[in-house]
């Protein structure tokens, strides 16, 4: 880059212009005290190209049943295995959640574990059913959901 050509009036002025707020008009140097400088005026957002304003999308409305009440994407996970009209009251449980750790877990710490409940392994599921037989036990287990059913709770 040839110094004679950054330093000269004319790349002066251009780069005035550049940096100059542009809704402020051109004006002779004589008014410059009383305009603010338009370097206060630049930020970092102002660093840059322009953000372009995001469209904004209309959920597509699908033409499925017309006689359905609601989707299936706005019913709650698991609601279709809640009964409410069961009149048996729900027993106390207790949810543990257990890791698996070793020696390189607790001294070295290679495998990036910490004491969350997404870094275990196995998940204990304590339900205290007192006076019941293991016979009256109805139990089901899916991906979410653990159902169990005795006569009593």
């Amino acid at each position: 880059m040839d110094l004679d050509s950054v330093s000269s009036f004319s790349s002066l002025q251009a780069l005035a212009k550049l940096l100059a707020d542009p809704q402020e008009e051109d004006s002779d140097d004589s008014d410059f005290g009383s305009r603010s400088s338009s370097v206060s005026t630049v930020g970092p957002g102002n660093i840059g190209p322009a953000k372009k304003a995001e469209p904004t999308v209309t959920p597509d409305v699908k033409s499925g049943n017309s006689k359905d009440i609601w989707n299936t994407e706005e019913v709650p996970e698991g609601s279709e295995f809640d009964d409410i009209w069961d009149p048996r009251e729900q027993p106390e449980y207790e949810i543990l959640f257990k890791q698996q750790v070793g020696a390189e877990d607790i001294f070295l710490g290679m495998s990036r574990k910490n004491p969350s409940t997404a870094c275990c392994e196995d998940m204990l599921i304590k339900i205290k059913l007192p006076d019941t037989k293991s016979s009256d036990i109805t139990l089901d287990i899916q991906d979410k959901i653990l159902d169990l059913r005795t006569p009593k709770k």
